[in-house]
């Protein structure tokens, strides 16, 4: 095989191996890392702003409306917003397709832990 086929080929392999490597890292980078702070998804209602936060020991209740949930890289998204059973809705909210979140009114609860988050949302 001659020299200048080999070298084609090597430049080529190298070539492939460094495009493999950035599709490999890129949804990491695009993502803003390992390391960054964790996304969350926030909801628009009623003229507020809600913020997810991942919490248990919560009832939803009634239907109250209709929010616009928008990010962690999901287009802006009518969704249902119901009360939740003790809170009232100035405070928190629920989504009736997402059972494991609660939506609290941004700069409401921020710094309690979740096992607090119930407790802190009745004040």
């Amino acid at each position: 095989m001659p020299l200048r086929s080999r070298r084609i080929r090597v430049i080529i392999g190298l070539a492939t191996a460094v495009v493999i490597g950035a599709v490999l890292v890129a949804p990491v980078v695009l993502s803003g890392g390992s390391s960054g702070k964790p996304c969350a998804a926030s909801l628009l209602f009623e003229g507020q702003t809600y913020v997810a936060r991942e919490a248990s020991g919560f009832v939803q209740a009634i239907a109250i409306g209709i929010g616009v949930a928008h990010g962690c890289g999901v287009p802006a998204t009518n969704v249902d917003v119901r009360s939740l059973a003790g809170v009232p809705s100035s405070r928190a909210i629920g989504v009736s397709t997402d059972q494991s979140s609660v939506y609290v009114r941004a700069g409401l609860c921020a710094r309690t832990t979740a096992a607090a988050l119930l407790r802190c949302l009745r004040r």
